[in-house]
């Protein structure tokens, strides 16, 4: 792994975040109630994703995967999760609360909880198979 391709890497990489970006923002724009909210909420959760499978690759599997400290690395991933799913949820009702007035309803904060750190976990586990498939492919 030469440091000479890391700029282009990186670019790579983002490419393809914009490309996830713009695929869900296409897929969920209709369930929002204005075009700005469905922007807010697509970036939100996408920087959500990038920086987790960043912290992952780049801090985790590094200091924890691979000294074989499974627990503290499986504890470490999903704290890392739950706080930038908290962090983008945080962003989105308080948009929403702004823009469009409080959720009407009482469990709402909970359920898109849960649903967006299972976006995460998702997004997480499809980038290190990706990865995991390109070395395997570049090391034959």
């Amino acid at each position: 792994m030469g440091t000479e391709h890391g700029p282009q890497r990186t670019a790579w990489r983002y490419l393809v975040w914009v490309i996830v970006g713009l695929f869900w923002y296409v897929t969920t724009r209709d369930f929002h109630p204005t075009t700005e909210l469905a922007i807010i909420v697509t970036a939100s959760l996408v920087v959500a994703f990038t920086v987790a499978v960043d912290v992952n690759h780049l801090v985790l599997i590094p200091r924890y995967w691979r000294s074989r400290r499974y627990r503290t690395y499986a504890a470490f991933l999903f704290g890392t999760m739950a706080a930038l799913t908290a962090i983008a949820l945080t962003v989105v009702r308080v948009s929403y609360f702004r823009l469009h007035g409080p959720d009407a309803d009482p469990y709402g904060m909970y359920k898109h909880f849960v649903i967006d750190l299972f976006g995460v976990g998702v997004h997480v586990a499809v980038a290190a198979a990706i990865v995991w498939m390109w070395r395997r492919t570049m090391t034959r």
